[in-house]
């Protein structure tokens, strides 16, 4: 359509109404601005001629979505409960395959780098599988815990195993217990300071779960004493023949 338009009290135009509605846009043409074209019976503002309102009727702006996040209140011996757990269940398992294959995989504070590293990577792929995939690990389970982003979504594999990796290289310490003992004490000093851990806050995670019941206690003190004392079988052989050891010496000293 070709359309004139009145602009500092003179008629100017033709324009087509294509490049009239550019100048809506740039602001040279208002809603007052008169406009004419052919077969019109006078002068309208622009806002009245049907092919121009719509330039000046402004889209209703729709508020944006709020999305309101909540960290789940950290809780300090449930969590560091289910870590030691965890930790207890895979030192069993390489207890197990130490006696199996007769390899030290225990290591101490001596051990060698790749011993280290041989160690510690399994766990670090088994957890980011299971959280990952169920959202939790063996010790979380039985707490009734769960492992999610703060937007109560799973985490993907790659997610998985990066939070895996900083657990149990900065929060166990790769298994080293003076490293372990500081990493430990760091998470909980973390833990109620900022009400999560290093690993979750950093990366919009957070581990979220409901009342414990004394049932589901029971059953992690029960199976956490079992799992000590599995861990503590293979060296008593030893701790038996040093304590005969240091009898008989009492003996020979009193004779």
């Amino acid at each position: 359509m070709v359309l004139w338009i009145i602009q500092d009290g003179e008629k100017t135009g033709p324009f087509e109404d294509y490049e009239v509605r550019e100048m809506i846009r740039e602001g040279k043409v208002n809603k007052a601005t008169r406009v004419w074209h052919e077969g019109a019976g006078g002068w309208l503002p622009a806002s009245e001629l049907g092919i121009l309102a719509g330039e000046f009727e402004k889209p209703e702006e729709s508020a944006p979505d709020v999305i309101e996040v909540r960290l789940a209140p950290f809780r300090a011996w449930p969590r560091l409960g289910a870590r030691v757990m965890d930790y207890m269940i895979y030192r069993s398992i390489l207890h197990f395959l130490s006696v199996g294959f007769d390899v030290n995989l225990m290591g101490g504070v001596d051990s060698s780098g790749w011993l280290v590293i041989g160690t510690i990577l399994p766990v670090i792929l088994m957890e980011a599988a299971m959280v990952s995939s169920i959202g939790c690990t063996p010790g979380k389970w039985l707490l009734g815990m769960r492992v999610e982003t703060v937007l109560r979504q799973g985490l993907s594999t790659g997610q998985a195993f990066v939070r895996s990796m900083r657990v149990w290289v900065l929060g166990m310490g790769m298994f080293l217990p003076l490293m372990m003992l500081i990493g430990l004490c760091m998470s909980l000093w973390f833990g109620r300071k900022k009400g999560g851990m290093l690993w979750d806050l950093q990366s919009g995670f957070q581990v979220t779960g409901g009342e414990l019941t004394n049932k589901r206690i029971a059953w992690f003190w029960g199976i956490l004493v079992l799992l000590i004392v599995a861990n503590m079988l293979p060296y008593l052989p030893e701790i038996l023949a040093q304590d005969e050891q240091g009898l008989q010496e009492k003996l020979l000293r009193r004779r």
